[in-house]
Order: C-alpha cells, then structure tokens, then sequence
C-alpha cells in the first residue's frame, strides 16, 4: 500500500550543519520539501538520536548516533565504533524497517555509505550512493562499490571519468548543488560600507581562502605564495590575507606565517558569537575572544561545522574579497570555489582532482600549477601546489583594470550558475525520483538477513534446548568463564550449552566436556530478544546469559573491591 507519495530517505550529514554535505543536504532537502509532494526523512550523520538540533527541521531528522548507555559504550569503545557510528551503521537497518522508504539516497565519502550496499534492502528499493572521490587511483572501495549499485554518483568529472574508463559506464556526475541566491556581488558601494564595518580599508587588496583546517588544504604553500608575491612584487597597495577557516583545528597558521616571513598583521580571520550569531574580522589572537556586538564574554571563535557564519554572512565574506584562491591536494567538489565565482570574484585554483572542472576556459579560472606527490599508506597521488604558480597568478589579478576583472567575475558567475545552481542539479533528483518506483514492501522484513546465519551453526536437534553463553572478547575472561560452565549444565542438564566467542578464543573452549559448541560471537547477540525471541520472531535459544555487558561494556561490579565472590568451580 502507498500513500501516494513517495517517501524519500537521505543519509549525509544534518542540513544545519555548517559542513558541504550538511548545505548540499539543506539545498536539496529544502527544495523538495517545497514541492509538497514526498514524504522527507534525514537520516543525519554524526548527530546523536536525542539532540534537540533535529526538531528544528520541517522534515523528519534522525540522529545516527545511539542513545541508550550500552550502545554508546559499544560504538565508542574504539575509532572503528566511532566511525560506524557517526556514518549510522548502528541504525541504517531500523530505519529502513520502521520508515519504509521507496528511495534511498546516501551522500557521504565511500567509506560512511558502503556499509549500505550488501544489506538486502539495497536493490529491492531504488538506491543511490552519491559519493566524493578525488584522488587517482580510485579507492578500490569505491570501485567495488561502483561495479555493485546500479546508481552511483560522483561529484566530478574527474572520478567519473576514471570509472568509465575503467569499464563502469553507468557512473555519472551529479555536481553538489549551491544555493545561489545566497551568493552574489553586492554593489561597490556596499562593499565599502562592508569593509569600513569590518575594519578593512577600501584601498586594500584583499586575497581569500574559505577552508576546512585540513591536512588537503594547501596553507602552507598559500603561505610561501603570497610571501614570494609580496617580495618579488612588492605591491603599493596595502595587502591582506583573509583566512575563513578553525584557527585551532588543524594547520598552525601563525607558525607557518613565521616561517614564510608573513606577518601575522597581515592575516586576518573571522570571529563568530556563539551567543549572538554575528561575526567580526580580525587578526587572530586566541578563541573565546569577547563580542563586539552584544558584549558577551569569551563568547567568539573561529568558524567550525557546529559555529559557522550563515549563508547570508559567508556572502559578504566573499564580497570583502578581491580574489579569491583555492590551493589544494585533491577535493571531490570543493564548494568554495563555485561560492566565489557566484559572488564574480577571479578564482586560482589548483588544476587537479575536482580542480580541473573548475580550470576549463569557460569557468574564467586562473590555474595553479602542481608537482605530484604520494600520500603515505594509500599511495593516492596528491598535488602540491607550486608557490611560485600562485606568486604570479595574484600579480597577474593585481594588475588587471577593473574591466577586465568585471568581465571574467561575470562569466565565471554564468558558468557557475549553470553547472552547479541549485534549481538545475535539485530538477535533475526530482526528476530521478519521480521516475523511480514505488517500492512494494512484499519482501520479507529480513530483520535478521544482514546478520550472520545462526541456523547454519545451530543443532537442528536440540530446538528448544538451548542455552547461550555470551563472552566476546578477553582470554583471562572467556577463561575465567570456564568455571561457570559446569553450574549451568547442572542447573539445565536436558539443554546443549553453546558459547559465543572471537574466533581467536576458540582454542581456550577446545575439549571443554560441559560445552555443546563454540560459536563466532557477532554483534547481534547483545539483543537478548534476538536471541531468545519476541512477539513474531521465536528466538534461537531459550536462555541466553550475557554477562560480559557488565564486566566489559558497563562497568558494575567494582563495589570498591569489598565484595566477596566465590565460584563454586575454578576450572573444569
């Protein structure tokens, strides 16, 4: 049965997230949500189930990261946990069986959607994995992915490119959209009200960077750019680098700064108010700085994904700009880059990886050159842009008349409006799920079909006679179990004892005569009504002890040490 909408589930990151796949997920959510046609549900990566963020939506937002003590324990134990939990591998399945979606449409790296791919669910529901790859060669993770879904998606012309060369025809770039009527060119006179607001004289020459601080984001050789521009140059004019970014999270920018004899007067970066929402321009001193505007104390940082600018402001960001430049390693789409062109700035970017879309002719870019490195470990060749490329590029828009700026801003606006605007790319997904199907949820629910098959490890001959004995992980531990086992055949001497273990431990278990048989521990069987059965589902033993929950997840039994615990057997 169907209501006669479709219901459309996304997974990527929270739409007020101020991240490029949480203003991809607002650009489209947002306008499909307009339509009044589908039925919405966000499943959004890294917010935990309980944050009050989510009911600020019009559609219904779901956290991925668990809510209850012992699934936060598990997911939180190690990086791995962390990892499957912030991209929803803990909930993916419950959503699909509760929301019943007819489309499914991930947005993520490849390594937070693959996990989707081999569920049963995949290809009975009309599914996209629409993924940022950008690097050469491609992941095998992304290859192995491309060659299992009939839809698969890259955000540039350069990974899809390499897989249909590869063999992989059906890939096709699917840009991420940019909510353009946030990004444009106020006019000059507003500009110099904005620069006199932000304490930046009309007659400086302002050089931008809108970045996440990280590793693939080319800060240094920015750096060592505008130093040798600076000193073979020497430019008349006062000259400022803005910086957009989290000072603190990643590149040491003022040590850097140092080391390529910039001074740090010359660097300038924003402020948001966690209090107020406005945002001052400054140079750096420390974060939890005083507002300017509402007084608040230690209240202004550096913008992070959790306290960013608003489109509207990022706008005038780009608009304090005379030029913007974009060095990079890689990048699937870097969206900055589309923003400045919206706003008409000349834009240098590194003619590599997602770079090369925006280094055509018609995009009036000006290219950055590059020397090839390997990143270590995967070996992915990365571009270190050359310092000397962007020396000349800023001398080259320095000296251009206003003319000629105007000219390539307005051509670079055209070209961006047509590749990435947001009307265009969110039509191409409405016309895509509009020609999907509505999915016939006839299949089995195959609650249990992700999971390992237990019936193949299970004695046909003893249902109904069952016991489970739960202890994952620990030599000392599962051997410390042993002495327990003896009690539990005396107490249900008619039930065969099986134990539930790493595949590691196994030879701890061997010959163990109270022990039915071993078997590989998965992460199901911390349900105790997976195991021993609830409402339709009978269950597959009819006792299941679980007591590593305490001693390994929640730690219960410290008691300050002055208990007294006694086995009644030490070893069998």
């Amino acid at each position: 049965m169907t209501s006669g909408r479709k219901k459309i589930l996304f997974q990527t990151d929270f739409s007020l997230a101020k991240t490029g796949f949480g203003r991809t997920a607002k650009a489209i959510l947002t306008y499909l949500y307009n339509l009044d046609k589908y039925e919405i549900v966000h499943l959004c990566c890294g917010k935990r189930q309980e944050s009050q963020d989510l009911q600020k939506t019009p559609w219904k937002s779901i956290g991925t990261i668990p809510i209850t003590p012992l699934e936060v324990n598990k997911a939180f134990e190690d990086e791995d946990g962390k990892q499957k939990a912030f991209y929803g591998e803990y909930n993916l399945d419950k959503v699909i069986r509760e929301e019943k979606p007819d489309i499914y449409i991930g947005i993520q790296d490849i390594w937070g959607l693959a996990h989707a791919i081999d569920k049963p669910w995949f290809k009975e529901i009309t599914s996209t994995i629409w993924s940022t790859l950008d690097s050469l060669p491609i992941l095998p993770l992304a290859i192995k992915s491309a060659e299992k879904c009939k839809n698969f998606w890259t955000w540039s012309e350069f990974a899809t490119e390499e897989l249909n060369r590869m063999g992989h025809e059906h890939v096709k770039t699917v840009h991420g959209p940019i909510e353009d009527k946030f990004f444009y060119r106020l006019l000059d006179h507003d500009k110099i009200i904005l620069r006199d607001e932000k304490n930046i004289s009309e007659d400086a020459f302002v050089i931008g960077f809108v970045f996440r601080n990280q590793l693939r984001k080319s800060v240094p050789n920015l750096l060592e750019g505008y130093a040798k521009w600076k000193e073979k140059y020497r430019p008349e004019k006062e000259t400022k680098l803005l910086l957009h970014t989290a000072y603190t999270d990643g590149w040491d920018i003022n040590r850097l700064a140092m080391e390529a004899g910039v001074d740090n007067s010359e660097i300038v970066t924003t402020y948001v108010c966690k209090k107020c929402d406005n945002y001052t321009i400054k140079t750096f001193s420390k974060e939890g700085i005083p507002c300017e505007v509402c007084g608040e104390q230690e209240s202004c940082f550096t913008p992070t994904p959790d306290n960013g600018v608003s489109e509207e402001q990022l706008n005038e960001i780009y608009n304090l700009m005379d030029v913007y430049c974009h060095p990079f390693t890689s990048g699937g789409q870097e969206i900055p880059i589309q923003e400045a062109k919206l706003t008409e700035l000349i834009t240098l970017v590194t003619n590599y990886s997602c770079g090369e879309e925006m280094c055509v002719p018609e995009a009036c870019s000006l290219p950055l050159s590059w020397t090839e490195y390997r990143e270590h470990k995967t070996e992915f060749r990365k571009a270190s842009t050359c310092s000397e490329s962007i020396s000349e590029a800023l001398n080259t828009v320095f000296c251009m008349s206003e003319e000629e700026k105007k000219s390539m801003g307005e051509k670079a606006r055209e070209w961006a409006l047509k590749n990435y605007s947001s009307k265009n790319l969110c039509e191409f997904i409405q016309k895509f799920i509009d020609s999907a199907p509505f999915t016939k949820y006839e299949f089995p629910e195959k609650d249990n079909a992700h999971l390992p098959k237990i019936s193949d490890v299970l004695s046909p001959s003893d249902e109904g006679k069952r016991i489970l004995y739960v202890i994952p992980k620990g030599e000392r531990d599962v051997f410390n179990s042993t002495s327990l086992f003896r009690s539990i055949k005396e107490l249900y001497p008619d039930y065969n004892l099986y134990v539930a273990t790493n595949e590691k431990y196994f030879p701890i278990l061997d010959g163990n005569p109270y022990v039915y048989k071993v078997i590989e521990y998965s992460q199901q069987m911390d349900n105790i009504f997976w195991l021993e059965g609830r409402g339709s589902h009978r269950g597959f033993f009819e006792i299941a002890f679980i007591p590593y929950i305490n001693t390994q997840q929640i730690i219960t039994f410290t008691h300050n040490g002055k208990d007294k615990i006694a086995y009644k057997d030490l070893a069998y």
